[in-house]
């Protein structure tokens, strides 16, 4: 069992993102994030146990824990061990799996950056 924020040699765990502006390699230890001892690592934390939402429905909104988008609306909220979804602060929604590409992708010519004085 590996570390549920280590993926592809990189961290994608929120603080490690929060410090270094993207997920990291800098912090992965493979001796670590590859093995059962992945909470010993200083930048894990177990999530905090959060009831999901009302307005979120895991078969619309759930969607893999490591997707990053360099938008500064785009968040990635944790509910559970491995229930990740997409939120979009300028809107204040969640953000439908299906849409979600696009918040990685096609970031920069998102409308909602507007609102918010990003563009």
């Amino acid at each position: 069992m590996s570390c549920p924020f280590y993926s592809n040699g990189l961290c994608y765990n929120p603080s490690v993102v929060s410090t270094y502006g993207r997920p990291s390699s800098a912090v992965v230890k493979q001796e670590v994030c590859n093995t059962k001892s992945y909470r010993e690592c200083d930048y894990f934390a177990d999530p905090p146990d959060q009831e999901v939402p009302k307005e979120v429905y895991p078969i619309i909104h759930k969607i893999a824990c490591t997707v990053y988008s360099e938008c500064p609306n785009f968040l990635v909220r944790r509910f559970g061990e491995e229930d990740c979804v997409a939120y979009c602060k300028a809107v204040e929604k969640y953000i439908p799996r299906n849409s979600v590409a696009k918040c990685v992708e096609l970031w920069k010519n998102c409308p909602y950056l507007s609102l918010t004085g990003e563009k």
